[in-house]
């Protein structure tokens, strides 16, 4: 797997130098490995981020922070801090979304390389049970993708972003069940952002996707932005819909988005099964009173863990598939002026 992923990433972006570095840490007592990057200083609001993807929702995004996977085992959590250079916190909502992207690995529906890890400005940290984990293996090619959210004209310099992941170890008794990040949007995600414009009123956006092996839904969130109201996924059977999911959304009085619901039916039950060959639709719902649309205002984003029946039946990240190589190449541009 890993020696496809090199094959895949053609010029590597593990062999570039960070600047500002992203550093590496692992504590094996306590099962974490720490991602440290900065210091940044991130620019005010009234700063034009230029071209190459920087703008995404308001936020500003770095290129890629380039790092190897240090240990074997399973991904079992991950909590973000953020502070200045004298050690004092930081608001979390400074970050749009960081990202852990895995090069190893594909995703279920879309060509496009594994996004393992993700939080959002309205995302907590995320902490799964120990039975439970996301498989990774030492030397695996990944990368951090950051982008910003300051709503302030000021700058805010020395910054630096922690991510604590915490890992169960591969002597790990009993064994926890594999679990894989997967993804449903109601745009095409492969090689392009994912967030579209939002018309005045309310719209609701769906997409359906065929499910390509047998597995369970363990743990489901999601992504969406201001105005938002609802996240759905039904089950169609010839034709009609059974409901699977739903997300409640929590916004502020004025509509800005807070939080999108977790929810982990395979805690204390066999989970959410989705069967091969039956076809899922994703919905999202907004409300926008603006009277206006909005650019780039509205995110349709599914996020769940799956557990696959078979974890051999899971797709290949095959180097030979171009649209896979289109992600590889996009992610590598993303934040470059």
């Amino acid at each position: 797997m890993i020696a496809l992923a090199a094959a895949l990433m053609l010029g590597s972006p593990i062999a570039s130098q960070a600047d500002p570095p992203l550093r590496v840490t692992i504590d094996s007592t306590q099962h974490t490995v720490t991602l440290s990057a900065g210091p940044f200083t991130i620019a005010g609001a009234h700063h034009d981020a230029g071209g190459g993807g920087g703008h995404m929702h308001g936020g500003e995004e770095l290129p890629l922070l380039p790092f190897e996977m240090p240990i074997d085992g399973w991904l079992r959590g991950v909590r973000m801090t953020l502070h200045d250079n004298e050690g004092r916190p930081l608001d979390r909502r400074l970050v749009h979304h960081v990202n852990v992207i895995n090069f190893a690995r594909r995703q279920l529906f879309y060509p496009a390389v594994e996004r393992t890890l993700a939080l959002g400005q309205e995302t907590e940290d995320i902490r799964l049970p120990a039975t439970v984990g996301i498989p990774v293996s030492s030397g695996m090619p990944m990368a951090l993708i950051l982008a910003w959210h300051n709503t302030d004209h000021s700058a805010v310099e020395g910054v630096t972003v922690e991510l604590v992941i915490e890992y169960l170890p591969q002597n790990q008794n009993p064994r926890p069940v594999s679990v894989l990040p997967s993804y449903m949007d109601v745009v095409d995600p492969v090689a392009k952002p994912v967030d579209f414009d939002l018309p005045a009123g309310v719209q609701r956006f769906t997409a359906e996707h065929k499910m390509p092996i047998n597995a369970r839904i363990i743990g489901v969130g999601g992504h969406m932005h201001d105005y938002a109201t609802g996240l759905t996924l039904e089950e169609l059977r010839d034709g009609d819909p059974r409901n699977l999911v739903s997300l409640k959304v929590r916004t502020t009085p004025e509509g800005a988005l807070e939080q999108v619901e977790r929810q982990l039916p395979g805690v204390r039950g066999r989970g959410i099964k989705l069967s091969e060959g039956k076809t899922y639709r994703v919905t999202g719902v907004y409300n926008n009173p603006t009277g206006e649309t909005l650019a780039k205002g509205a995110m349709v984003h599914l996020v769940m863990l799956v557990a696959p029946d078979k974890l051999e039946d899971w797709p290949e990240a095959s180097p030979d598939n171009r649209d896979l190589q289109r992600d590889v190449e996009w992610l590598q541009s993303r934040g470059k002026e």
